[in-house]
């Protein structure tokens, strides 16, 4: 198979199963002391590796500070980074594997404080937990999502699971700018008012 090792259900499986022992740090797991840039991206390695994305740009890189002069996250105090910082930085980097920067910033509230990060990022774990759920109860085969295995054809053919998923995530992304897009519109409705 020109895209992957092995059979696209074995490496499905794998992949499901790894991603039932991965989970995102609670809040009350996030060191209390404030850390300097190269302890972030450490931790942030750690928290993160079962998410990196073979091949292709690491999720965790030492372009936070493009994330601070953007405004999507505070700037650290003193070149330390608190546990709000680790917060969102988790959410910045487990999404911006797929949306945009500016559209995580939609998602991010104005309010830096560590209240509303606080929030921010419990109901974020609560969240992907519940879609890691969702997406391992997902019955693959022999339902309304029928998958073959056929890997003899490019992108494993039209009907495979390398080509569902593709779709699956294009979907989902294009589902998540639409909603941000509403949010903004909302938004200028309000202002125009």
């Amino acid at each position: 198979m020109r895209n992957g090792k092995g059979d696209p259900g074995q490496r499905l499986s794998e992949w499901l199963d790894k991603l039932e022992r991965f989970d995102l740090p609670d809040w009350d797991s996030l060191p209390q002391l404030d850390l300097y840039m190269d302890q972030v991206i450490l931790l942030l390695t750690r928290y993160l590796s079962p998410l990196e994305r073979y091949g292709e740009e690491k999720a965790i890189t030492a372009s936070i500070n493009n994330y601070v002069r953007m405004k999507v996250m505070p700037p650290p105090v003193k070149k330390r980074y608190s546990r709000v910082h680790l917060a969102y930085l988790i959410i910045i980097c487990t999404l911006k594997q797929s949306l945009s920067i500016s559209c995580i910033q939609r998602m991010l509230p104005e309010d830096h404080g560590e209240e509303a990060a606080r929030a921010l990022y419990e109901a974020f774990v609560r969240q992907y937990r519940s879609s890691i759920r969702f997406l391992c109860a997902l019955p693959i085969q022999g339902t309304c999502l029928e998958i073959r295995r056929d890997a003899s054809l490019p992108l494993g053919g039209g009907d495979s699971l390398v080509t569902t998923s593709a779709i699956l995530s294009t979907l989902s992304k294009s589902l998540t700018e639409y909603l941000l897009q509403e949010d903004a519109c909302d938004e200028e409705d309000l202002e125009d008012e």
